[in-house]
């Protein structure tokens, strides 16, 4: 269990970097094109309407792809499925009431680096106490219904996070570097 604490953490670590090296300029900016059939359900506005506007459409759209959503959403796995539905989640404030997957586009604007390192501190902390409090009995607990895994053992999620986290990480970091040495050579 050590190495998965570890490898978590390192995880953890390169998410954290991505974000703090991101600059400003690039922490909204698209990392890649959104098609609009991507997105399931309608893009709300934030106010309980929905944007047809195409052209405001595809720019709430293209937050899906930005540094501050992938982190968001990386954060946001994580600490759902440490959780693993075992529990009540919530994740802390002020990202509590706003899920990734409903809320990314309909946000009056992205979430700040300071939020999303806040976020970064606090699953650092969720993953410590997740794995002080790992016994061989939870890591076998299968995985209840309401989770989108369900039936799977705890352990096997746990573990899958390292790669999840890991992979929007670098998502962020390609970005940074590419875009850089892009703007270098021009």
């Amino acid at each position: 269990m050590e190495s998965t604490r570890r490898s978590l953490s390192e995880a953890v670590d390169l998410l954290s970097d991505a974000v703090q090296k991101c600059p400003d300029d690039l922490w909204c900016a698209s990392m890649w094109r959104v098609e609009a059939h991507e997105i399931v359900g309608p893009v709300n506005d934030g106010g309980g309407g929905v944007i047809t506007d195409p052209t405001e459409k595809d720019i709430r759209i293209q937050r899906w792809a930005q540094p501050w959503s992938v982190a968001w959403h990386a954060l946001e796995v994580l600490d759902y499925d440490l959780n693993g539905e075992l529990r009540t989640w919530t994740p802390p404030p002020p990202f509590a009431g706003n899920p990734h997957w409903k809320t990314f586009a309909s946000l009056r604007v992205g979430w700040s680096k300071a939020e999303i390192a806040s976020y970064i501190d606090e699953c650092r902390r969720r993953v410590q106490s997740t794995f002080d409090a790992m016994t061989d009995v939870k890591a076998a607990t299968l995985l209840p219904a309401a989770h989108r895994y369900a039936g799977q053992p705890y352990a096997w999620l746990v573990t899958s996070l390292i790669g999840h986290t890991t992979a929007h990480a670098m998502q962020i970091r390609q970005f940074i570097t590419t875009t850089a040495r892009s703007k270098l050579s021009h």
